[in-house]
């Protein structure tokens, strides 16, 4: 199994738009082969003590596959080119991690 966790800075004035591309991709992505989730978040406060300061434009998208080759499939397929061409101008950055499981 592969998690993914991408984190993107959305500019400023231009979160519902971004929300809506996210919204209409997400169904997609979950129908794919060896998807096991894809989840956007938004920060919120909590009473952690070490929590990062929470930043209203940043969302973070929490990904689970099967499998390398479910995730490249995925990246390859024509919503996600589709999507990301959308979400270019919409965000000011983005950044991704991949874990997996030691236990």
């Amino acid at each position: 199994m592969l998690n993914i966790i991408v984190t993107m800075k959305v500019k400023e004035g231009r979160m519902k738009e971004f929300l809506a591309v996210c919204e209409a991709l997400r169904p997609q992505v979950l129908r794919e082969e060896g998807c096991l989730g894809y989840e956007y978040l938004r920060e919120t406060a909590s009473p952690l003590g070490i929590q990062e300061p929470v930043e209203a434009d940043r969302i973070t998208l929490v990904e689970r596959w099967k499998t390398v080759e479910a995730l490249k499939a995925h990246l390859a397929s024509p919503h996600m080119k589709e999507a990301g061409l959308k979400m270019k101008d919409l965000r000011s950055s983005v950044t991704a991690r991949a874990f997996e499981p030691l236990f």
